[in-house]
């Protein structure tokens, strides 16, 4: 069995999976459109909807933090700081232009991912789930960076 296979071998991985995989079109099509169409009101609309979807979902993830140190009476503070960063920035990136809010959400995502497997005891299948999904987010805001810049 490949190392996919065996990432999503119970219901509730192939769950975790797809809902992960589902997130990310948000990311993709709103890039891809915006691509395409090459500048405009409806270019930057879509734009500025991956900015706020990618606010969210990055909030969403510094929740992860946040959850597994509710789990722990011992977890260190630093857990719940970290846990709110990602909140932070992403509002942040709400209150920027387009170009620079892509960026920010671009060199988050990456971090966030270095922080979770860094601190995180995650399991392997979602280690490799998370990679994934960040790697696949992190080129739709590249293509999203570029298309907000294209001629």
């Amino acid at each position: 069995m490949n190392g996919l296979a065996r990432a999503i071998d119970t219901p509730s991985r192939r769950t975790a999976s797809w809902l992960g995989l589902a997130g990310v079109l948000p990311f993709l099509i709103g890039a891809i459109w915006a691509w395409i169409l090459g500048g405009g009101d409806m270019a930057d609309w879509l734009l500025r909807a991956v900015v706020a979807y990618g606010a969210v979902i990055l909030s969403f993830l510094g929740g992860l933090h946040w959850g597994l140190a509710l789990r722990d009476q011992d977890a260190a503070s630093s857990h719940y700081i970290i846990s709110v960063v990602p909140s932070l920035l992403a509002w942040l990136a709400l209150l920027l232009p387009l170009g620079p809010a892509l960026a920010l959400l671009t060199i988050c995502f990456a971090g966030q991912l270095v922080v979770d497997l860094l601190r995180l005891q995650l399991p392997a299948w979602f280690r490799n789930l998370r990679a994934l999904l960040t790697l696949l987010v992190v080129v739709a805001l590249v293509v999203a960076l570029l298309a907000r810049y294209q001629a």
